[in-house]
């Protein structure tokens, strides 16, 4: 599927059968143009062990979703969907736009479809991104901090993803917001309760994707949040670092590594050639340290970490020589130069490079400077420096409509996104950036030349919501909108 595919997020197969030798209505295989419920089905998005997805048209709204209907052994199964239920009801208290939005669940009862309806997305997942294009590291900030904001919110109702990878990561453009994340497939996830295990899963059982795994899950081993913070680092390394930290041809070869070995070192620059900030490389290694009490111990921490990295600094180059033509000498005109082969002048020195390409091409060498009269010699004093010219400032926020205020005076300069002329000057000067609902960021940015700051905000943490109803849907044929977030497995 290419990337500018329709996805749709987690997929579901459906095989054909009899019960009974009474051919059931889940038994019939779907088909494009086939209806279910309200919907009729457009198009095969994907499949697996569990399913099949649909890119599917509400027959009389026109609004277009994607649909995931169950296989007929697992609808069939009353304790798979009541396990099933019991944990899209614990996940639905998330609701976080950077979650995958399910608008309807469907029981149609017994011989009937178990389908959900969840929106559509249209974009390409992390994993395709980073393979197309050499990410800033602005980019991968931002997309990083979205990601601790969503699993952040599901670590606070109790619910451990554990299966957290750049395939499970889609990146769409939403209200003018590029590289806008929607975590997917919360199908593995794991309920963290006073009650003990509420999935139905057991300590000792290997699920998720093997090379992503946190150590104490590759073991098979109990499991937190944690996890998904190895996760968050594991995600961070491969974007640095163009691979996985860990890499084999057989599984139990991986499982050893992943277990025993540390991470190989983090190479200095990017893929987009920008150099590795020494904070972000300490932030990825503890995000991988081997025991859980090691690591960073919650996503606040991580997403913290992440809005302290320092802004790029463009290094100013070094101005080019400027050199006195106005006297024309007798015999010969002599430049001292720097004894340096083969280095280019910079514009702007055009004169100067014309005379050194005529010295060197008569073999000519720069005469040495005459020695100091020993007189003493009055100093001019130095004349003070020309004022600077307006330079532009240039302020992103994602979200945007943040307020951008100076740090010291606390004078508004405008809302992101900001493209404002500010007096030029070598003192760096301080700015906040706060928006409604989200954790306030402050940034020091240089004004010696014109200034491009994206500041990536992190939402605030907010009480979980309450969610009250039976443990599992009554049967119905058309099902209210339940908005429970996807609760499918990954193939």
């Amino acid at each position: 599927m290419g990337s500018d595919d329709l996805f749709a997020q987690t997929v579901l197969s459906t095989t054909g059968g009899a019960v009974g030798g009474v051919v059931q209505r889940a038994d019939v295989e779907l088909r494009v143009g086939t209806t279910l419920g309200n919907y009729q089905l457009e198009r095969l998005l994907g499949e697996g062990s569990m399913g099949k997805v649909f890119q599917a048209r509400h027959a009389r709204l026109g609004r277009q979703v994607a649909l995931k209907v169950l296989k007929p052994e697992h609808a069939r199964d009353s304790g798979f969907v009541q396990r099933f239920f019991q944990e899209a009801r614990t996940v639905n208290q998330i609701n976080h736009e950077h979650i995958v939005e399910i608008f309807d669940f469907v029981d149609e009862g017994e011989g009937g479809h178990v389908y959900c309806v969840m929106e559509l997305l249209r974009g390409q997942s992390l994993a395709s991104l980073a393979q197309e294009e050499k990410l800033t590291l602005a980019r991968i900030q931002r997309i990083a901090v979205q990601v601790c904001a969503a699993l952040g919110a599901a670590h606070q109702v109790g619910v451990v993803h554990r299966d957290v990878k750049p395939d499970n990561l889609f990146i769409i453009h939403r209200a003018g917001q590029p590289d806008f994340v929607k975590v997917l497939d919360f199908g593995v996830a794991k309920l963290l309760t006073s009650e003990g295990n509420t999935t139905g899963t057991m300590d000792g059982t290997i699920i998720g994707t093997p090379a992503y795994m946190a150590p104490e899950q590759a073991a098979g081993l109990p499991v937190d949040a944690r996890a998904d913070i190895y996760a968050v680092g594991n995600m961070l390394y491969e974007l640095l670092s163009g691979r996985p930290p860990f890499q084999a041809p057989a599984f139990g070869q991986l499982v050893v590594q992943i277990i025993t070995q540390p991470p190989p070192p983090l190479p200095p620059f990017l893929p987009s050639g920008e150099p590795l900030p020494p904070q972000l490389n300490a932030l990825v290694m503890r995000c991988l340290a081997k025991e859980p009490e090691a690591r960073p111990q919650s996503l606040a921490e991580v997403t913290t970490a992440l809005l302290l990295l320092p802004a790029p600094v463009s290094v100013p180059e070094a101005p080019a020589p400027v050199v006195d033509l106005s006297e024309r000498p007798t015999k010969r005109m002599l430049v001292p130069l720097p004894w340096r082969p083969r280095v280019a002048l910079a514009a702007g020195g055009a004169a100067l490079a014309l005379v050194a390409g005529v010295l060197a091409w008569a073999g000519l060498r720069p005469e040495r400077a005459p020695a100091a009269s020993s007189e003493p010699v009055a100093l001019a004093p130095a004349a003070p420096s020309a004022p600077r010219g307006p330079v532009t400032l240039t302020v992103r926020s994602f979200p945007e409509g943040a307020q951008v205020l100076r740090a010291d005076t606390g004078e508004v300069l405008g809302v992101t996104p900001l493209i404002r002329q500010l007096p030029g000057g070598v003192e760096p000067i301080g700015l906040r950036v706060e928006l409604a609902g989200y954790v306030p960021l402050e940034r020091v940015v240089k004004l010696d030349t014109h200034a491009v700051l994206e500041v990536p905000l992190a939402k605030a943490q907010t009480a979980p919501r309450q969610v009250s109803g039976s443990t599992r849907p009554a049967a119905r044929k058309g099902g209210g909108r339940d908005a429970v977030i996807d609760p499918f497995a990954t193939p």
